[in-house]
């Protein structure tokens, strides 16, 4: 799904999100409620935000996502 262009996700029925795989899946808590996960790069950095992190949340790409972090914890 990460690849794709458009997703639309139904729960019971219903259009719960529609976007591309960065708009949809940047909303981890939603996905969560409604039983899917989002890409393990946006997981990651989800839980990295629990901890004080500011990382965004649209990075599907795990190069993407690994530039993200190293550029984060640069100092």
């Amino acid at each position: 799904a990460a690849l794709a262009d458009r997703i639309i996700v139904l729960s019971r029925g219903s259009v719960v999100a529609d976007g591309t795989p960065s708009q949809v899946f940047s909303h981890v808590d939603s996905m969560h409620k409604i039983g899917l996960a989002a890409p393990e790069t946006v997981e990651l950095c989800n839980e990295l935000n629990k901890y004080g992190f500011n990382l965004p949340l649209d990075k599907l790409d795990p190069v993407e996502c690994a530039q993200t972090l190293y550029e984060s914890l640069k100092v």
